[in-house]
């Protein structure tokens, strides 16, 4: 059981922190008849390196092609996910990162230090709310509630329905915000710098729980009559009030901890591309993240460098733009949960419920500017950016906004904006609105709730 646990952990910490964990593992092999399987520190520290990994590789990467802020090219095997082919085989190792490690993880927190160490248990149960919910927005129904019980003699666990889930994720939270409130002298150690996201900090912990309440609130507006209310009450207790406050990815720049984004460009030149329909929202409008977002194209002599995507029906164009310098450096941040997401849904919520959307939906911008740029947003452009508030608008703006995030295709698969033209040349000329169950799972797991299509809506997507 140790070996495997070591495994686990090994698998999820490899790319980018193991140095700093390294004493804790070598520890592992100092006595092999210790009961102790593992510790709350690299288990955490784990998990949030899986995180991270999962936040900027291929369902992020798959999510973007398919609302069109990238766009995949025939150099490599995103040119198929272009034209919306996506097969059981090609999800496996997505799969397997979110059950096999990082959910895992968070199980084996919970499991054996709840008792002991509620505050790295709380950043843990954050951390799978986070993580389970790629799992059903991307699948649908997915198995929890008896997942990651193989030593409970459950190898093939049963699937929950994303209704389920949904339930489960605000009790996650719940929870997660219970064991942050707890007093310090109720763990017997605490997080520091093996948080790597908040260093510790529960108050901000606490925060990031009732964003994300929040948002999985407001995912049910077609199927919850109260979602906003939900999701603004939500809101107004999380207390988020900045950039700050802002759960952010974390890479050091060097060569075994570089962002994911700038190292796949690296070690796939050419693979991806922006997509047209991003790169025109911003050049259309003098968007001052323009620059920041997206970087300048690599044109034949005598053409100079410009911002330009490919459309859905180009593969083959590998001269245009690729991802800018904020989002694709060797140690870029990237956001998870944020202070503009926060105001976003507070603009939405208040907007669908009647109620003055204009303030939290300036700040909502502003403050993604302010994150992209460095520098405050212009009185002309903010005036210009927010001056219908109406759901299509609030949806426009935080598609740019939350660039290189799971959210915008969410929220195209639950308002329908913005409004994309799919990939005319592909063979179902519709934009997917899943994916496919993995093949480990249809193979292996006789439980496993098998879809195929990937025009199958999820049960939140009416």
């Amino acid at each position: 059981m140790k070996k495997y646990i070591t495994s686990i952990v090994l698998a999820t910490i490899g790319f980018g922190m193991l140095m700093s964990c390294q004493s804790e593992l070598d520890n592992f092999n100092e006595n092999p008849n210790s009961p102790i399987i593992t510790t709350p520190s690299l288990l955490l520290a784990a998990m949030e390196v899986s995180t991270f990994s999962t936040h900027t590789t291929g369902l992020i990467r798959t999510s973007n092609i398919f609302d069109q802020h990238l766009a995949g090219t025939s150099v490599g095997q995103l040119g198929d996910i272009q034209r919306y082919i996506v097969t059981e085989q090609d999800v496996n190792n997505e799969w397997n990162t979110l059950y096999s490690t990082t959910l895992m993880n968070g199980y084996l927190l919970n499991r054996d230090f709840a008792i002991s160490h509620p505050y790295y248990n709380g950043i843990g149960q954050v951390l799978t709310a986070v993580n389970l919910g790629y799992a059903t927005d991307l699948w649908g129904d997915v198995p929890y509630d008896e997942a990651f019980r193989a030593d409970q003699g459950i190898k093939n666990p049963k699937y929950n329905t994303q209704q389920e889930i949904y339930q489960r994720l605000q009790t996650i939270l719940d929870d997660a915000i219970a064991n942050l409130q707890k007093p310090v002298s109720s763990n017997s150690t605490v997080p520091g710098n093996d948080d790597y996201i908040f260093n510790g900090d529960t108050k901000k912990w606490i925060q990031i729980a009732y964003v994300l309440k929040a948002r999985f609130a407001l995912r049910l507006t077609e199927v919850d009559s109260e979602s906003a209310q939900k999701a603004l009450d939500y809101i107004n207790k999380s207390g988020i009030s900045s950039n700050a406050d802002d759960a952010n990815t974390f890479f050091t720049g060097t060569s075994n901890g570089l962002n994911q984004w700038y190292a796949f460009d690296v070690s796939r030149q050419n693979y991806l591309k922006t997509g047209a329909y991003f790169v025109n929202s911003l050049k259309d409008n003098d968007d001052p993240r323009l620059s920041f977002t997206i970087a300048l194209n690599k044109p034949k002599s005598p053409l100079e460098p410009t911002y330009v995507g490919n459309v859905p029906e180009d593969v083959d164009t590998v001269t245009s733009s690729y991802i800018g310098s904020a989002f694709a450096s060797p140690s870029s941040a990237i956001g998870i949960v944020t202070y503009a997401e926060a105001k976003f849904i507070e603009a939405e919520a208040k907007f669908r419920l009647g109620q003055d959307a204009k303030q939290p939906f300036q700040d909502a911008v502003a403050a993604s500017v302010l994150k992209i740029t460095g520098s405050a947003v212009t009185f002309d452009f903010l005036n210009s950016a927010t001056q219908t508030v109406d759901l299509e608008s609030i949806i426009q703006q935080k598609y740019i906004a939350l660039f290189l995030t799971m959210e915008p295709y969410n929220d195209y698969r639950r308002t329908g904006f913005p409004s994309l033209i799919p990939n005319q040349n592909s063979n179902v000329k519709l934009i997917p609105v899943r994916l496919p169950i993995p093949s480990d799972e249809r193979q292996y797991n006789p439980n496993a709730t098998v879809v195929s299509n990937v025009t199958s809506h999820v049960w939140w997507d009416k």
